[in-house]
């Protein structure tokens, strides 16, 4: 399979919509519930404010997997803060495609727009029961930071 990786576009999202609301609907490894329209797409992953960029995987005309990364909120009131200098990841792989590489290229891409930006650290927040997300960003080198009884959350240090 020829996989290349590019900037994620407007004209993505419904492909992107597709890939991400197959992962919900099995549920288990998303925080996500609801379904994703290709607005809110954009809005929250291609067009997003804080956005530092978001990636799409590719073979041929489809998409198998997306990743973006995002400069943490300053004006965060919520639990664990992060520092202004820490970004957040999100990855999805399309059903019947990981551990196939998918993720893997992603990163390199992301990891590049992450030092382009000087980010300090990433941080990959999963739920608990996605063993294979947790085992997916430990081979990329994040490492546990904190956990809570949902999830846990691994740091990258980019720096």
């Amino acid at each position: 399979m020829d996989i290349f990786v590019r900037p994620a576009r407007k004209t993505d999202a419904p492909q992107m919509c597709g890939l991400l609301n197959a992962i919900i609907e099995t549920g288990g490894t998303t925080a996500f519930r609801d379904p994703f329209t290709e607005e809110r797409m954009i809005a929250d992953f291609i067009e997003r404010p804080l956005g530092i960029g978001c990636f799409v995987a590719a073979a041929g005309d489809g998409i198998l997997g997306f990743q973006a990364l995002e400069w943490s909120d300053p004006n965060w009131e919520g639990p664990n803060p992060l520092p202004a200098d820490w970004a957040f990841i999100g990855t999805y792989v399309a059903q019947g495609v990981q551990g196939q590489g998918v993720g893997r290229r992603l990163f390199q891409a992301t990891l590049a727009a992450a030092r382009a930006a000087k980010v300090v650290a990433i941080d990959a927040h999963i739920r608990k029961e996605n063993l294979l997300g947790q085992a997916f960003y430990g081979r990329l080198g994040f490492v546990d930071y904190r956990s809570d009884e949902e999830s846990v959350s691994k740091r990258f240090d980019v720096t």
